[in-house]
């Protein structure tokens, strides 16, 4: 029986959806804590790490696509 892989299983479409959240999640605290504490001297590093999680939640939800959100927002 040959099994139709272009097609996410459940599983896989279910653990996604747990990424994505997570990803949102961390997003939204590192968006608080950019707002809450400009003078921390982590404010650039919040600032990278937001960057990277907002890349990599749009590479996992359109792989083609490509983050059009300006910097800072």
């Amino acid at each position: 029986m040959a099994t139709d892989t272009s097609v996410p299983s459940l599983e896989t479409g279910a653990e996604l959806e747990r990424t994505l959240d997570r990803l949102e999640a961390r997003m939204e605290a590192l968006q608080f804590s950019l707002r809450a504490r400009r003078a921390s001297p982590r404010f650039e590093l919040w600032r990278h790490d937001l960057r990277e999680t907002r890349e990599t939640w749009f590479r996992l939800v359109d792989p083609d696509g490509q983050d059009l959100t300006p910097e800072g927002s």
